[in-house]
């Protein structure tokens, strides 16, 4: 005879495990389970723990300062809500300029991101001569200005795949090749 839901529900919370971890294993809803353990008294079986001691308390906020409130919950095996509830708080009001400077910085080092990623995905060197020393002495180039849709350096926020069709539009070449470059396109000695 197969076991039912409501068995499987109840032997698994007997075992010690969580609701989520039991939502996940047999993929049935929260309310489902939690209905069977309210109705069977298996709500808080030995999973509720002990008030923290001060020392632990202490330890906590030590941690903390230099790890997230995941790694901090981990390490003493507690909720992250119980690493919340215990830990002073570390977020500090910032002026507005802070909060400028922040998003600037914040920004800067995406478009750095988004710029390594673009190098790489093109091949990492400039396609006329082969520099490839510098990343700042890189650019994307489009061949075709009339198909330029946005500017890669700019555009953070937009998806990968996004950036990725646009960077197909372009070659990459080091700033002297690109300078040599426009200067062909202004003399017309070239076309593309």
């Amino acid at each position: 005879m197969e076991i039912g839901l409501k068995e499987k529900i109840l032997k698994l919370r007997d075992d010690g495990k969580s609701y989520n971890y039991i939502i996940k294993a047999l993929k049935c809803s929260k309310a489902t389970v939690s209905y069977h353990c309210q109705r069977h008294g298996k709500n808080n079986i030995g999973l509720s723990r002990t008030t923290l001691a001060k020392f632990e308390i202490e330890q906590m906020n030590e941690y903390y300062q230099t790890h997230t409130i995941k790694e901090t919950a981990k390490k003493f095996n507690v909720s992250t809500t119980t690493v919340k509830k215990h830990v002073d708080n570390k977020r500090i009001l910032l002026t507005e300029d802070e909060k400028r400077k922040k998003n600037y910085c914040r920004v800067k080092s995406r478009r750095q991101e988004n710029k390594q990623k673009g190098v790489e995905y093109k091949g990492g060197k400039c396609e006329k001569c082969g520099y490839k020393k510098s990343i700042w002495s890189l650019d994307f180039h489009h061949i075709n200005p009339e198909e330029k849709k946005f500017n890669i350096s700019t555009n953070c926020t937009l998806s990968w795949k996004k950036v990725k069709k646009e960077l197909d539009k372009c070659i990459l070449i080091c700033k002297n090749c690109h300078g040599e470059l426009h200067e062909e396109i202004y003399l017309n000695e070239i076309k593309f």
